[in-house]
């Protein structure tokens, strides 16, 4: 285990990463509430508080993946060790205490000193960057830069947050019924 010190580079990108997520925490708007039937696993009613948003992604990794490590599900894991990684390599534990008693466990993706993930890699040819576990990457990656918030167990709040460059590009995919259904409802499903 590596001992970082107050005032040191590695502590202040530390220090900076936290600040970052507690941030863009705040920031999240809402663009629809969304209705669906778990049995069906469809779309049954939306309500689209932001209209005319766009979404493509930029590959510039400017905040999703320079932010620490993402938050991992069991499955998350379990996709990475089928795939042949070791959790060793992958896996950064962090247990959550409040009052001196354990609340929760929860598994994350381990970060470079930098704050980036451990899995971004910079393409020098076509100067964009890569996920090297693209197919096999964490939930929290594949929403970025959307959120759901539950309601209900029938009904999600779908959110964004703003500070993404892929947000409202000219030539992005219109944030409607058709997109949530295409790219994200299934992963709603899967956390929610």
């Amino acid at each position: 285990m590596r001992t970082v010190f107050a005032g040191s580079p590695t502590y202040i990108t530390q220090l900076l990463s936290i600040t970052l997520r507690w941030m863009l925490a705040q920031v999240k708007e809402n663009i629809a509430k969304i209705v669906v039937d778990r049995k069906t696993r469809q779309i049954v009613d939306t309500t689209f508080y932001k209209r005319n948003l766009r979404f493509k992604c930029r590959r510039c990794a400017r905040f999703c993946c320079r932010l620490g490590g993402a938050n991992l599900s069991e499955k998350d894991a379990q996709r990475l060790k089928e795939a042949g990684y070791a959790t060793d390599n992958f896996l950064k534990p962090i247990t959550r205490r409040e009052n001196n008693s354990v609340l929760e466990t929860e598994s994350r993706l381990k970060e470079r000193d930098d704050g980036s993930c451990i899995f971004l890699r910079f393409n020098t040819e076509l100067k964009i960057y890569e996920c090297s576990i693209y197919d096999f990457r964490p939930v929290l990656c594949r929403i970025y830069p959307f959120e759901f918030d539950g309601i209900d167990s029938n009904s999600f709040m779908l959110k964004f947050i703003p500070c993404c460059k892929g947000l409202n590009s000219p030539d992005g995919e219109l944030v409607n019924e058709k997109f949530v259904s295409n790219y994200l409802l299934d992963t709603a499903f899967e956390i929610l």
